[in-house]
């Protein structure tokens, strides 16, 4: 044991650390804004990216580690940051103060896009560590037990009022974690074919945490967990379709979100209904006039934005924020929380971003960012459609299905600091 740890290369301790960094995202407490301490995720990257450079210089693997990501990859990268800087720099240009919260997005966002590089990088001749760091994505499957003990949860602040959060305190961020241990169960489900036990404990553990997901109350995870089930059951039923094969699968899917509803605890069924089926749309008002009033003067200072409901709100910060961005088409930077004079019934001002990540990346770089934003995506997909077509397995399955519910899940939240997503785009590149 003693003489493996010695002869162990820095190549291989970064490997390592890269997935006990993806392990630790599991615990996300506490906020550096307000208490300056790095969280464990943030603190393994720097190290990784030290032992990188010093590795790359030692042993001249510069051209290797630079090489190993794709022409296109590496070219859509600079746009995308580049875009991020020259609309922060338009907005310095147009008065627009730097301030803490925006260098701290700034950050995060750069975590994001390290971990992405770092695992392309370091999945580039060993592709078993692409199934080891999705496994390490896996690790929300502990929070199953407060299910079974949902004391224990409220005991220890891991779940706020009608919310589950976890070792988060967001429900938002948690429902995200939580989709991607989902759909690998739930497609682990329908591959399992000759252990029935076997197949009943993943049919148990997804329902266990689609139980988690409804309990977080998410209006935009729930969303995504129907639409990412009606992928997997589509997309595994057509590959050598047959109807039998159809209707197995989308019973064994169906029973899993039954008994995850079955199983959420009492008080929060009644919410888990009224996001499904509640599309009660608040009326935007300024100075009682129309939204579409509002964004054609979007730029008068005048503009006081009034919501209705705080609870319901959107559709129309997505309509307001659209406006924004399309009269500044270079971007503004990260600038997404600054006062845009938005208020709510008792005159409190809402800094609340555009809650949607495709609008955040167009806010932050302009359509130039948006584009290379979506192009990465694009590639992504083309490739695990292409891996998919060449091996129709259970790892290539479940990634399709993770990016194409967590494409949609972002669209509800800012998360261009989103480690999860970013790790699940990097995995699925490799080829």
């Amino acid at each position: 044991m003693k003489n493996t740890i010695k002869n162990l290369t820095l190549e291989q301790i970064n490997k390592n650390l890269i997935f006990i960094a993806i392990a630790s995202l599991l615990f996300r407490i506490g906020n550096f804004s307000t208490n300056y301490l790095p969280k464990p995720f943030e603190l393994i990257v720097l190290i990784i990216v030290l032992l990188t450079i010093i590795d790359a210089l030692k042993n001249n693997k510069s051209k290797e580690f630079f090489f190993s990501i794709h022409k296109n990859i590496r070219i859509t990268l600079i746009f995308l940051v580049s875009s991020v800087l020259i609309g922060w720099g338009v907005s310095i240009l147009k008065g627009i103060p730097i301030s803490f919260n925006s260098i701290l997005e700034f950050g995060t966002f750069i975590f994001s896009l390290t971990i992405f590089i770092l695992i392309i990088i370091y999945t580039r001749n060993d592709k078993t560590y692409i199934k080891k760091y999705l496994y390490a994505l896996l690790f929300p499957i502990v929070y199953t037990v407060f299910i079974l003990f949902p004391d224990i949860a409220y005991y220890f602040n891991l779940a706020l009022g009608t919310h589950f959060v976890g070792f988060t305190g967001n429900p938002n961020i948690i429902s995200k974690i939580l989709l991607i241990p989902i759909i690998f169960f739930t497609s682990k489900s329908l591959f399992e074919k000759e252990n029935k036990w076997l197949n009943i404990a993943y049919i148990t553990t997804s329902s266990f945490l689609v139980s988690l997901l409804f309990w977080t109350s998410s209006r935009g995870a729930i969303f995504s967990l129907i639409l990412g089930m009606i992928f997997i059951w589509l997309v595994f039923s057509l590959n050598n379709f047959n109807w039998k094969k159809l209707f197995k699968s989308g019973v064994i899917i169906f029973l899993i979100c039954l008994i995850g509803f079955i199983l959420t605890p009492k008080g929060v069924k009644g919410i888990v209904v009224d996001r499904i089926f509640n599309t009660e749309i608040v009326n935007i008002q300024t100075n009682n006039k129309p939204a579409v009033e509002i964004i054609n003067n979007i730029s008068k200072d005048s503009n006081l934005i009034k919501f209705n409901n705080t609870n319901e709100l959107r559709l129309q910060i997505w309509y307001y924020y659209l406006g924004y961005i399309l009269s500044n088409p270079l971007g503004i930077g990260p600038n997404t929380h600054m006062d845009f004079r938005l208020i709510d019934n008792n005159g409190n001002p809402i800094n609340s971003g555009p809650h949607n990540t495709y609008l955040q990346v167009w806010f932050w770089g302009g359509i130039l960012g948006f584009l290379s934003f979506i192009y990465i995506i694009f590639l992504t997909f083309k490739n695990l459609k292409t891996k998919l077509q060449l091996n129709f397995n259970i790892i290539n399955l479940s990634l399709i299905a993770i990016l194409f519910t967590l494409s949609i899940s972002i669209s509800f939240d800012d998360s261009l600091s989103s480690y999860w997503f970013f790790t699940i785009l990097a995995l699925s590149l490799r080829k």
